[in-house]
């Protein structure tokens, strides 16, 4: 049975797309008691990855939320299967739709330890966390020539079309408060997938990544492989935006240095890591 993790809603528009007119005689019911709604949360030992929740309450179809940032899920089945690589003591909330309404509740599940396996299958979760124990990431405003922006091929590894440099007043207009070329943007695997942006202002936009389309450049005999990440919950890289929504690959992925493009896209820019010289 595939676990997955992932974003979910098609069973609670089935919900909606399958209602049918309700005679005006008829009545929906009361919303049940949040101690009447019965999840029961399975894990084949104790505290490991693999979790199956089972919905144990008649007439119900019940939204999960694990809260790591890697997923959500809908089920209009007796149970959902879902896969948590992080060690931690989670949150599960979960809202039961019922004839009446809905209603809202939360329950813990913990899971002992990281899932190293899970996390070496792409190197993106390693390379881009320092192992998981974290990293922060700054532009390259060292760079030689001093360019840390701008667009080229989806092959490059720095800006080759036009381009833009620290000190060009916000990238040349590319920025805009709070985004600053002096932002740190920190990644960790500590509970969750964790991607926060800290501001000069020593504000901090807090969000998560995900592993993301692997893109192929089948441009030449030689195929090249680019690793790729999405943003959520409004953290993503200063620039460039991840095409708007967040979403990246880069050309450059090592423990010191990336570069970072929109995905699929020219727009890029170049990152090291806190306190290194390029």
């Amino acid at each position: 049975m595939k676990y997955k993790i992932g974003y979910g809603i098609a069973a609670i528009m089935l919900l909606f797309a399958s209602c049918t007119a309700i005679d005006d005689s008829a009545t929906l019911g009361s919303v049940l008691p949040a101690a009447q709604v019965k999840i029961k949360v399975v894990q084949a030992t104790a505290g490991s990855n693999a979790v199956t929740v089972l919905n144990a309450t008649p007439g119900t179809i019940i939204f999960f939320d694990w809260g790591t940032g890697t997923g959500k899920s809908a089920s209009l089945d007796d149970s959902v299967h879902f896969y948590v690589p992080f060690a931690g003591k989670f949150n599960l909330k979960y809202t039961a739709f019922c004839a009446g309404g809905t209603v809202t509740d939360s329950t813990t599940f913990t899971i002992a330890a990281n899932d190293n396996a899970y996390f070496d299958g792409d190197p993106v979760w390693k390379t881009l966390t320092g192992g998981g124990t974290g990293e922060t990431w700054v532009f390259a405003t060292d760079v030689p020539g001093g360019v840390i922006g701008g667009n080229g091929p989806i092959n490059c590894p720095a800006p080759a079309w036009w381009t833009l440099d620290a000190s060009s007043g916000g990238m040349g207009g590319q920025l805009k408060a709070p985004w600053s070329v002096q932002d740190q943007v920190s990644c960790d695997l500590i509970g969750a997938a964790n991607f926060s942006v800290k501001h000069t202002d020593s504000s901090i936009t807090k969000g998560f990544f995900n592993v993301y389309n692997t893109l192929i450049d089948t441009g030449d005999s030689d195929p090249t492989v680019y690793h790729s990440i999405t943003t959520s919950g409004g953290a993503q890289f200063p620039w460039p935006s991840g095409n708007g929504i967040g979403q990246y690959h880069f050309t450059i992925l090592t423990a010191k240095h990336l570069c970072v493009h929109d995905y699929n896209g020219y727009n890029c820019a170049l990152y090291k890591q806190l306190g290194t010289a390029w």
